[in-house]
C-alpha cells in the first residue's frame, strides 16, 4: 500500500475534490481518499490531477 497527495481528484461521477491524499493498494487501485490537512508521514506529493473517470487514459497517473 502507498499514498500520494494531489491538487485535485476527479471521481467517476465527475465530483472534484481538492487537496487530497489517495491511498492505493499494491496493484495501484484506489482504496480510499481523505482531505490533505498538512504534512503526513509516508505520503508522496504527486501534485496535478488524478482523474478516475472511465474515459481517463491512465487513472494512476497525475496530469
Amino acid at each position: 500500500m502507498y499514498a500520494r497527495a494531489y491538487h485535485h481528484l476527479i471521481l467517476p461521477d465527475g465530483t472534484i475534490h481538492s487537496l487530497v491524499v489517495v491511498r492505493f493498494d499494491d496493484d495501484g487501485k484506489v482504496l480510499d481518499f481523505h482531505p490533505l490537512q498538512g504534512e503526513e508521514p509516508f505520503v508522496e506529493w504527486e501534485g496535478g490531477t488524478l482523474d478516475l473517470r472511465k474515459n481517463a487514459s491512465d487513472p494512476t497517473s497525475a496530469s
